[in-house]
């Protein structure tokens, strides 16, 4: 009886959560899209094949994308309008993996139900979410970055083969389809250095086989072909960028902060930014005190991943003073992790209560924004990723 009663309102939630995915946008699920950049993997591989398709590395981002590449690759099998759905619904695949594998394995971050459901929808609905990535087969790299994170913190304690297998190969699958789950490679060392035993070994040789892939392309391309970019650009216009892309929007989205600083004309005061960048640094020493004298392990590994992926953003964001969108997403969800983990392990009140304000704040303004205020609402509208719009060869397709 209880199994009957635990399989249907598993059921029942995850029903939830498809309804919340279409109710975004139904035509994603009815139509399909194809965002530009899929359209180059889907064409490719209709020209060159299956197999090609498979192993196609994107001029631009030069880098290993496999799931998009496999997504499109199977597309290619089809008329554009069926590929279209085909490589949007094997993208929405990937959001329920990710969203099972929470609620049914066991974790070091998330201890309770009650942690699993809020992690769902976090992933689902916050604000770092932007809609710049939703379902599109090029952007799951982003959400395979946060699923490498979160396997990072796969609890391996009376785990069986299969499981340590399964979770193995999710790590593997993140580090080729996202250059954002690269980044994480000194987080599975800091793991298996710290907490040494045969799982972490193995979970960390995973990660770094599958790392040296990307490397491997990587080091190719922008050292040995010498490929002009205009990455690694940093300006001190672009920590502010990312002070207001992630610590702010992540918890008070796009509406608050706008209404704020920009209708207020606060943000146009001569020393508004140096009074920011004073802030934050204030903010940041207190944020590494407090982890210092909490010696909590999941804590550190939370921060060290934060500013891996931080960096990462900084130094590798396409322009020299913008680290928003699809930059600020891995930041921003692992961000909202570390105040969870400060909302588990915290036993005086005022800041218990501070950072439960912070999470659930967090979803509020997330829902908020998910479709009606979204700061980029034309995104959210499939007519938005008409192909015929970027290139006429679509209609022999």
């Amino acid at each position: 009886m209880a199994l009957k009663r635990n399989i249907f309102l598993s059921f029942l939630f995850f029903l939830f959560i498809f309804g919340l995915v279409f109710f975004r946008g139904p035509c994603f699920l009815t139509e399909g899209i194809f965002e530009i950049n899929a359209f180059t993997f889907y064409s490719y591989a209709k020209a060159n094949g299956f197999i090609d398709g498979i192993f196609y590395v994107h001029d631009g981002a030069f880098y290993f994308k496999f799931w998009t590449n496999f997504a499109n690759s199977i597309g290619s099998l089809f008329s554009i309008e069926v590929a279209k759905l085909v490589t949007t619904y094997l993208t929405i695949l990937i959001y329920f993996v990710i969203f099972a594998f929470i609620i049914y394995s066991k974790s070091l971050l998330f201890l309770k139900l009650k942690h699993k459901i809020f992690a769902v929808f976090v992933i689902l609905l916050s604000p770092p979410m932007t809609p710049e990535i939703w379902m599109g087969s090029a952007h799951v790299r982003e959400y395979f970055g946060i699923f490498a994170f979160i396997l990072l913190f796969y609890n391996f304690e009376n785990s069986t083969f299969t499981k340590k297998f399964t979770v193995n190969f999710f790590v593997i699958l993140s580090f080729l389809s996202s250059v954002w789950a690269a980044a994480l490679l000194p987080a599975y060392f800091a793991r298996f250095f710290f907490k040494k035993s045969k799982e972490t070994f193995v979970l960390f040789i995973s990660a770094l086989a599958s790392f040296l892939v990307q490397f491997s392309i990587i080091f190719n391309i922008y050292f040995l072909e010498k490929v002009e970019t205009e990455r690694f650009q940093v300006e001190i216009s672009k920590i502010f960028n990312f002070i207001y892309n992630v610590p702010v929007r992540s918890f008070f989205g796009s509406t608050i902060p706008k209404f704020l600083f920009l209708e207020s004309n606060l943000y146009y005061l001569k020393f508004f930014e140096i009074i920011i960048y004073f802030i934050s640094v204030v903010f940041l020493l207190f944020l590494i005190m407090y982890v210092y004298k909490k010696k909590d392990f999941e804590l550190n590994l939370i921060s060290f991943a934060f500013i891996l992926t931080s960096i990462f953003a900084i130094i590798g964001s396409l322009n020299a003073d913008f680290v928003g969108g699809r930059y600020s997403v891995i930041s921003g969800v692992i961000l909202i992790f570390f105040v969870l983990r400060i909302y588990i392990i915290e036993n005086k009140l005022i800041i218990k209560y501070l950072s439960s304000f912070l999470l659930l704040l967090s979803l509020i303004i997330g829902f908020v924004e998910y479709k009606y205020l979204s700061p980029l609402p034309m995104v959210l509208n499939c007519e938005y990723y008409d192909v015929s719009k970027y290139d006429n060869i679509w209609k022999n397709y």
